[in-house]
């Protein structure tokens, strides 16, 4: 899973790491969240290109992060949030179907991702990165996100104001329950030791001033008068486990779910894709 994400270099950062945190534990959970929050973005394709050329975009400044929106359409707003590594040209075949279909549909590139300048990503960012574009409408008819960007998008919503979100759905597609499950795994994947985990997640309310556990789509979707959820999930997911899903659904007992075979974690698929129109729709 390592080389799907990172260069074939990056296991050494593991290993240095690990050895820098036996001289000073502060400067290893920094480097941790330092590698943690890499932006690796892919060329942008010619299709791709051309999507975002035929969309509305506006660049947003949040803090230190630049980011771009693209606006598609009008009528109730959508929000289509990427995740890591990811860009919002992933929803191309989404948006012309929700257009179509009489939505309007706001598609996010992320700090570092897309056509959004900058290097890095952490989820705190990406949350106030969000919340910022949520301020842009009164309402939101839904929020369909994928891998991180559900985690982002569920705490980022419940952030915000509940009239934007009275009787409002959520997709999550391929999501880790919480922010402590995605970064043990890809932690684990570089090779960090556990102890340099462990502070790390000692660390995180110095750095986001916020505890571990507050991020968490368990913790926040329940701060919503009976959501609309529709969850999905792969079974053969390398990146994301069952598990993952199964533990969301435990606290929303209400929400719709779909387990597919085979797709893997970008769960790209039409089938997919009908689902989650049809939920929007409904």
């Amino acid at each position: 899973m390592t080389k799907k994400f990172f260069p074939s270099y990056i296991g050494n950062v593991g290993k240095a790491i690990n050895a820098v945190h036996k001289v000073n534990p502060l400067t290893a959970c920094k480097l941790t969240m330092g590698v943690l929050s890499l932006s690796l973005r892919g060329k942008i394709r010619n299709e791709e290109r051309a999507f975002y050329q035929s969309g509305i975009a506006q660049l947003h400044h949040c803090e230190k992060h630049k980011f771009y929106t693209f606006t598609f359409g009008e009528g109730p707003p959508i929000l289509l949030l990427h995740g890591w590594c990811s860009r919002g040209a992933r929803w191309m075949d989404y948006v012309q179907e929700l257009v179509c279909q009489g939505f309007q549909v706001v598609v996010m590139d992320a700090p570092g991702h897309g056509t959004s300048p900058g290097y890095t990503l952490s989820v705190p960012h990406y949350i106030k990165c969000v919340g910022q574009v949520l301020q842009t409408r009164s309402r939101w008819h839904a929020i369909v996100s994928h891998s991180m960007g559900s985690l982002v998008g569920v705490i980022a919503a419940s952030e915000s104001s509940s009239e934007q979100f009275a009787k409002s759905k959520f997709v999550l597609m391929s999501t880790f329950s919480n922010c402590d499950a995605l970064m043990s795994k890809f932690s684990r994947c570089l090779g960090i030791s556990e102890k340099v985990l462990e502070d790390t997640r000692n660390w995180i309310p110095d750095y986001s001033g916020r505890p571990l556990s507050y991020f968490s789509i368990n913790n926040h979707i329940s701060r919503f008068d009976e959501p609309e959820v529709l969850l999905i999930a792969d079974r053969e997911d390398i990146v994301v486990p069952t598990t993952e899903a199964n533990l969301i659904l435990e606290s929303i007992p209400k929400a719709a779910s779909l387990f597919t075979h085979g797709l893997g974690h970008n769960l790209r698929c039409d089938n997919v894709r009908k689902v989650v129109i049809d939920f929007l729709q409904s």
